[in-house]
C-alpha cells in the first residue's frame, strides 16, 4: 500500500501524518438486450395465414455474448426463429456489443392447419437470454374475418315475365367469408315501366355459412318492349356488397295475339264485303 504524506501546520508547529492511498473503484459496464420490432402487430384475414415478424436484438455490454433464442405461442401453432431470409432456423445467435445497425431475425408463427383459426389476437413471445441476461418481446398475431357475399339467382339463365302481370324469381344470397354479416340490404336498377321488390328486402345478421332463399316480384307495364332484358340486382351488408346480373324474357299477354288476329280477320272480311258490294253494283242491269 502506497502511503501519502499529508504535512500540516499548527501554529508553529508543523506535523507529518502518513495517509493510505486506496486504489480507485471501477465501475463494471452494465449489460443488457433490448428486442424490438417494427411491426408489432400483423393482421391477416386468410384461414390458415402465415404470421412473420422481423425482431432487432440490441446488445449493451463489454465483450460479444451468445444468447439462446425461445419462441412461443398459442397451443397447437408452430412458432420458431429464423435468419432474415427464412434459409435456416437459429436458436442461438452471438451478438457484438453495441452494434448499430443491431442483428435481425425473424419469427414464424403458422396457426394449425388441421382446425380452422378463431377469429381474434394471439400473443407470440420471443425471449433472449445469456447467463443473467435476458430480454423479451411480445407479439400479435390478428386474425380478422374476411367478408364475402354471394348472390345466385333462380333460375340462373333467363326469368319468362308476363307484360302487364306480376311474376315471381328468387334469388339465393349466402355468407362465404368467415365473419358476420349485418345490415344486409337489397336494391335493383329498375328501368321506367318496371317494379322489382325484394322479400324481405333486408336481413338484420347472415352468419358464416349461413344462406337465405329472398323472393322477387316484377312487374311491367305494357309500354315495356318484348323481349330480353338484364337487371343488376345489389346486396350490399355493413361489411361488403356483392352484385348480380338477372336475365329477364318479357312475352306479350297470350291473350294480345288472339285479338291482333281477330283485328286483322276483321279487316279482311270487310275489305271483301266492300269489293264484293263494288262488284255487286256494276253488274247491276240498267233500266
Amino acid at each position: 500500500m502506497r502511503t501519502r504524506w499529508v504535512v500540516c501546520c499548527l501554529g508553529l508547529v508543523t506535523v507529518a501524518l502518513a495517509v493510505p492511498l486506496l486504489p480507485l473503484p471501477v465501475l463494471a459496464e452494465e449489460e443488457e438486450i433490448e428486442l424490438d420490432a417494427t411491426y408489432p402487430r400483423v393482421e391477416s384475414e386468410s384461414p390458415g395465414a402465415i404470421f412473420k415478424f422481423p425482431v432487432s436484438l440490441l446488445y449493451r455490454g463489454g465483450e460479444a455474448r451468445e444468447f439462446h433464442l425461445r419462441a412461443s405461442g398459442p397451443p397447437g401453432w408452430s412458432t420458431y426463429v429464423t435468419s432474415m431470409d427464412e434459409t435456416i432456423r437459429v436458436s442461438v445467435i452471438k451478438l457484438e456489443p453495441n452494434q448499430f445497425p443491431p442483428d435481425q431475425v425473424k419469427i414464424i408463427a403458422a396457426p394449425p392447419v388441421s382446425a380452422s383459426t378463431e377469429i381474434r389476437d394471439y400473443t407470440i413471445t420471443l425471449v433472449a437470454g445469456s447467463g443473467n441476461i435476458s430480454g423479451s418481446i411480445e407479439l400479435t398475431a390478428a386474425v380478422r374475418p374476411a367478408y364475402s357475399l354471394e348472390l345466385v339467382p333462380t333460375p340462373t339463365l333467363y326469368h319468362n315475365v308476363t307484360s302487364g302481370e306480376i311474376d315471381y324469381a328468387s334469388l339465393t344470397v349466402s355468407n362465404t367469408g368467415s365473419g358476420d354479416l349485418t345490415g344486409v340490404r337489397f336494391s335493383v336498377g329498375e328501368p321506367e315501366g318496371w317494379t322489382i321488390e325484394f322479400h324481405p328486402d333486408r336481413v338484420d345478421r347472415l352468419t358464416p355459412g349461413a344462406s337465405l332463399e329472398v323472393e322477387l316480384s316484377i312487374s311491367t307495364t305494357s309500354e315495356v318492349s318484348a323481349g330480353y332484358h338484364r337487371m343488376t340486382l345489389v346486396a350490399e351488408a355493413d361489411q361488403t356488397q356483392q352484385t348480380t346480373i338477372l336475365s329477364i324474357r318479357v312475352a306479350e299477354p297470350e291473350g294480345s295475339w288472339l285479338w291482333v288476329g281477330v283485328g286483322i280477320a276483321v279487316g279482311v272480311a270487310g275489305a271483301f264485303a266492300l269489293v264484293f258490294l263494288r262488284i255487286g253494283r256494276g253488274n247491276r242491269p240498267l233500266e
